[in-house]
């Protein structure tokens, strides 16, 4: 849901095809569970819509607008960032850059202005701790 908003989808259009309320859509984004048949229909809205253009298909350009400002806001991952094998593991996070968790995965959240996720936070505190001791090595050896 929150993919198909970040690439224009309003999700009182994405309730409507899934055959829900926006209410019950809205409720189903913080549930920690969802009914199978509820998930199934979602499921297959995204599978429908996750790669198409919202505007061709009749979502009015600042209804679209309006779905990517609430995604960004909320710091919602598109839907490059998923894996589709675990997109419905409440445990599983987006690959923002295709590196996550590396340090070519810190370099492209800073270089796109993407918030650091989870893994790239982890490697970007190595990579300080890894530089703080080359630091110390550096100063160790100019002073022996």
């Amino acid at each position: 849901m929150q993919a198909l908003a970040v690439a224009g989808w309003p999700l009182s259009r994405v309730a409507r095809e899934a055959g829900l309320s926006p209410n019950s859509l809205a409720r189903l984004m913080t549930a920690a569970t969802v009914p199978a048949a509820t998930a199934r229909a979602v499921a297959a809205v995204y599978d429908r819509y996750s790669l198409a253009s919202p505007g061709v298909h009749g979502v009015a350009l600042v209804h679209a607008r309006a779905a990517r400002a609430r995604a960004t806001a909320a710091g919602w991952a598109p839907h490059g960032a998923w894996d589709d094998d675990t997109i419905d593991d409440p445990a599983a996070i987006p690959n923002w850059t295709g590196h996550c968790g590396t340090a070519r995965g810190v370099d492209l959240h800073e270089r796109h202005g993407i918030p650091l996720c989870p893994p790239c936070q982890a490697a970007l505190y190595r990579r300080r701790l890894r530089n703080a001791a080359h630091e110390r090595r550096a100063l160790s050896t100019r002073h022996a």
